[in-house]
């Protein structure tokens, strides 16, 4: 067994960078694994001095998801009672993810399969190479989209395009994830990736942190509200950061002719 930790943390001028480690087995998701993930995630929650997560995986995958052979494992002992292990395990893991209050970039560096797709998924913007694969695949173990993945997709790809992606199971490959929308930036290769990510999440760092998370919010309510409702939300919002010293900071800036210092308030 590699003594290597199962998830590696990085802080570089305001961005962490979360890497899965089990590389041996293209970082599929085991109970230590999910402990050391959340645990990196709450870091980054709570650092005053983060203001932007990057999410990757070591070697050739970014997540296949759910180790099967702990799975395995836990139906020998106690059977299969997934509900809880998604509800204790799973559920808390995309949540801290998506609720973020923090601008979050995942670099696909490989393929992402069945949670390990929905963690991607619930990352503000993904970055993609030729090696990339999102796949959807729950259904090629008898299971149900989970993890998220059962919100996300349908609001990415509409509900006729994600029903049939998770009854099928196919791999999503680079061009596909980039015509649907699932991918934002795509490169030849990781090197070329990792420098795009790099550059944007230390740009994302430098910006109105609370502002980015505020909108991430506005625009995922919107989509549940009424035309007046989205109005009445939106300068409730407006009013809130108007109030912050971001914004004065960005007026003041305006005003003299340089370029703004945000400090992510």
């Amino acid at each position: 067994m590699s003594d290597e930790p199962l998830v590696l943390t990085e802080a570089d001028h305001g961005v962490m960078t979360i890497r899965l480690n089990r590389p041996q087995a293209l970082n599929a998701l085991t109970h230590p694994m999910r402990d050391a993930f959340l645990s990196a995630l709450g870091q980054a929650d709570r650092d005053p001095q983060v203001r932007c997560v990057l999410l990757t995986g070591a070697g050739r995958a970014f997540s296949v998801g759910q180790d099967v052979r702990e799975m395995q494992d836990m139906y020998a002992e106690r059977g299969p009672h997934l509900g809880e292990l998604v509800t204790d395990q799973y559920n808390p893991m995309v949540s801290a993810l998506f609720e973020m209050p923090k601008p979050v970039i995942a670099l696909v560096n490989g393929p992402a399969a069945g949670g390990g797709l929905s963690l991607a998924l619930a990352c503000d913007v993904r970055i993609i190479t030729d090696q990339t694969t999102f796949i959807p695949a729950f259904v090629k173990v008898g299971l149900a989209p989970d993890t998220g993945a059962s919100y996300l997709l349908p609001r990415m790809l509409g509900w006729s395009r994600a029903l049939a992606l998770s009854i099928s199971g196919q791999s999503v490959g680079p061009d596909q994830a980039m015509d649907w929308g699932l991918a934002h930036y795509r490169f030849a290769t990781l090197e070329e990736a990792t420098t795009k990510a790099l550059e944007l999440a230390h740009e994302f760092a430098k910006g109105p942190t609370r502002a980015m998370a505020e909108i991430r919010q506005l625009l995922l309510q919107s989509q549940t509200l009424s035309w007046d409702q989205a109005l009445s939300l939106e300068a409730k919002v407006q009013d809130a950061l108007g109030r912050g010293d971001d914004h004065q900071e960005a007026v003041r800036a305006f005003v003299e002719r340089r370029t703004p210092n945000f400090h992510g308030q």
